[in-house]
């Protein structure tokens, strides 16, 4: 498993059963957009697809699972976890040489930052 950070509209969002309370993003614009740490296995995050919205607009720059509307992952993430400076944390996607961008895990230095930030963390 590992962890990733996601984008929502809500405060609160439920991921395979685990409760996560967002932080709200900073810069990046006036979009209000919590950030959301959960931990997810590899295979979920290959299963990634465009993001529709509720009025059924594809969003080709968030990726998400089928049918979800609750939360996504940025192609490239504008927002930050707050108190987050060097380094910064954002979410976002790594894009491979095939062109296909795949989800980010957080890595071990971001989660030390998140952590020294105060960031429940997962696990």
């Amino acid at each position: 498993m590992a962890i990733f950070l996601v984008e929502s509209y809500d405060w609160q969002l439920l991921f395979q059963g685990a409760m996560s309370d967002g932080a709200l993003g900073q810069g990046g614009g006036p979009e209000s957009i919590y950030l959301h740490l959960v931990e997810a296995d590899e295979d979920t995050m290959k299963r990634l697809v465009p993001r529709v919205d509720e009025s059924g607009n594809r969003q080709s720059d968030r990726l998400t699972l089928a049918g979800n509307e609750e939360w996504w992952i940025p192609i490239t993430g504008r927002k930050a976890w707050p108190k987050t400076v060097n380094p910064k944390v954002m979410a976002g996607c790594v894009v491979g040489q095939d062109g296909i961008p795949r989800a980010k895990p957080v890595s071990d230095p971001h989660l030390a930052a998140l952590k020294k930030a105060g960031a429940k963390i997962p696990g």
